[in-house]
Order: C-alpha cells, then structure tokens, then sequence
C-alpha cells in the first residue's frame, strides 16, 4: 500500500518514541519536499530535532534491503570520514529495541517501516542550481561521494530497485501502461491528455539502448548514487558548502554515467521540474559546464571510458525520466507524489524539451566534457 502522507501527528510522536531520541517527542512537522517517503521533523522537550521517515513500500517493495544498505553506507562514511564528520554524513538513530529501524503493525496490507536520522541543523537545500557555482559544488559533492566507496568491502550493496535504469525495460513498463490506460474511461482521457509526449518518446526509443547491452558491460560498476538532483545535497546556512549528500534509497551498484546523467537533466537547465511553460527547459552550457568540472574534480577515479560515457548519461537519463512521468500519469500517478492533477504530465514535457536541447548541443556537450580539468 502506497503511504499516504495523511499521518496523525499523535501517531508520529508515538512512532518517535521507538528511537533513542534522549526525551520526549513534542512535535512533528511534516515535509513535503519528496516525491517518495513521507518524512517528519520531530522536534524533543530538550530541544533536539530528529528526521523521521517512513519508507514506501510501494516503491520500495524490500525495505530491509533499502536499510540493510543504509547502515552499511552510514558505517562506511563514518569510518571514512572520522567521528568528528557529523555534519558530512547521515547518522541513522537506533531504535529502543536495539535495531536500526522500527517496524509498525497495517491495519490493512504490509507493516509499514520507519528509520530516524539526527537532523543535521543550520542547512538549507536547494530545488534548483542558481548559479554555475552552485551546480560546480553539488556536483563534486556526488563525485565525492562516490569516490568515498571506492573501497567499500564486499559484497556489493542490494539493488533496492532492480534494473532501476534499465531504460529499455522503462519503455516496456510504458507499452504496459498505454494498454492499460485504452481499457478504461479514465485511462482514455489520460492517454488523450498526453498524445503529442507519447508519440515524443517513441520517437527517440533508440536511444534508450545508449547504457545498456555491450555498452554497459565496457563500462565498470561503481557505487553510485541514483538520485542526484540539487536537492539531495545539504549546503550549510551561512557558508553555502555542500555538506552532505542525503536519500540514500537507491545508492547501490551502477554506472558513473548514472549519476552524472541525472546531474544534468535536473541541474543544467532553469526550468522547475513541473514548469507547464517548458520555455526555460534548455541546457545552460555554463551550468553544464560546472557540471562536469564539480563532477570530474570529485569523482578522480573515473577512466577514459567512463569518461567518454558521461554525455551518453545526460541523454539516456533525461529519456529515461520523461519517460517514468509519462508512465506514472498513464497509470493514474501511483508512483510520484503530485499536488495537481496534470503535473507529472508537466514533468515529462520539461523532459522532452530539455532532451532536444541536450541532442541540439550534443557535440558542444561532448566537447565541454572532453575538455574540463579534473
């Protein structure tokens, strides 16, 4: 069952209290930033402020996988980086039983699960890059952190969502999709709403084999983020320093051009990510820029290949996402949260508009990449 983002908040002080919070959980506010889990600042009588998030079980269908990798992954960094690293790193908060997480009884369908981070205080995040600066940062901030697991021992992390960029099978959950959406009345008016995107994505279906196949296998699996929007960078209130890099869910095994891909199709253009006028949503070849130069100073362990892989990201990544909104508004939006009837529509139409910009610039691209100093 998809959570709702409905929690009482008696409910969510009762959940607090199943972690080591030190006190008394006074109050919780909810955010509404995310498209996936629902998540909680939960405030003490103390004074300390807690992120308490419940992780959806919609999406992610194995939780304890998502949590198994996210201990190990706070482990790591904290050995990484040292005991005095707070501020760079999540902090998972145990729970009152001993475990990293807390399990509640459903009325109806599955448990749902809950994890508690300390709130690493007096930052801000960001919905888009403002300045070339800003993207520089963010980026090397992901490159970073990907450097750090360069050495993260075996085995390899779970796939919290397998084949989460097997772009070709995100076509083929879209052929799913429209012949569901023609077997009813409200599916038609959907699928009428979106016939100019539809006949868009299917004209651009090759690419979807840029990462995949022979392609993939040339190229060297790394820990990789999966996310890598601005707004899963932590950037400290007064300096402006990317801190830490949060949402973790999907960091698991992948291909640099992944990362770096998603990097551009939400960082190297000015539009909103549901702009309904898509007039802003061309690449900005000085943010893009400062994409590769960030990425490529953090991430120093990338080979020539890789390398070469990066604008191939940029295009595969930003089809790949027009192409899960365009899904996710056939299906009746089940997947991404949505404040309007319409926006993930929205979603996918800055998408499009943005990939015939990137395909546009496609040899300044590769250029750019080419020459950027690491």
């Amino acid at each position: 069952m998809k959570a709702t983002g409905q929690e009482h908040p008696e409910a969510v002080l009762r959940i607090a209290g199943r972690f080591r919070i030190g006190g008394r959980a006074i109050a919780a506010v909810e955010l509404r930033a995310g498209h996936i889990n629902d998540s909680f600042v939960v405030s003490t009588a103390s004074g300390r402020r807690f992120l308490l998030q419940r992780v959806n079980r919609y999406v992610f269908p194995n939780p304890a996988r998502v949590m198994e990798n996210i201990v190990r992954i706070t482990r790591h960094l904290e050995r990484r980086l040292g005991p005095e690293s707070a501020r760079r790193r999540l902090t998972l908060v145990p729970a009152v039983d001993g475990g990293m997480w807390s399990e509640t009884a459903a009325k109806e369908g599955p448990a749902d699960w809950w994890r508690m981070y300390e709130l690493i205080e007096d930052t801000t995040t960001e919905l888009r890059a403002s300045t070339p600066e800003q993207a520089f940062l963010a980026a090397q901030a992901f490159g970073r952190f990907e450097m750090q697991f360069i050495d993260l021992p075996s085995p390899p992390l779970h796939e919290t969502i397998p084949g989460f960029h097997a772009t070709l099978n995100r076509f083929e959950a879209l052929d799913r999709a429209l012949a569901a959406a023609r077997a009813s009345v409200a599916g038609k008016a959907r699928h009428r709403q979106a016939t100019a995107e539809i006949r868009s994505v299917a004209g651009h279906r090759s690419l979807a084999a840029g990462l995949s196949g022979t392609a993939a296998r040339k190229l060297p699996r790394r820990t990789v983020h999966n996310d890598c929007k601005i707004s899963n960078i932590l950037f400290d209130r007064t300096t402006g320093e990317a801190l830490c890099v949060v949402d973790l869910d999907t960091t698991m095994p992948g291909l640099a051009a992944y990362d770096f891909g998603d990097m551009v199709r939400s960082m190297s253009h000015r539009a909103d990510e549901d702009a309904q006028n898509t007039a802003e949503a061309q690449v900005d070849l000085e943010l893009f820029a400062a994409l590769a130069q960030g990425y490529l100073d953090g991430a120093g362990f990338l080979t020539a290949a890789e390398r070469r892989s990066l604008v191939d990201g940029a295009l595969v990544l930003t089809l790949e996402q027009a192409v899960r909104f365009l899904t996710d508004h056939l299906d009746g939006d089940v997947y991404f949260r949505v404040e309007r009837p319409g926006q993930n529509l929205d979603r996918c139409r800055v998408q499009l508009a943005l990939l015939e910009s990137l395909l546009a610039r496609d040899g300044d691209l590769r250029r750019i990449v080419g020459g950027a100093t690491t």
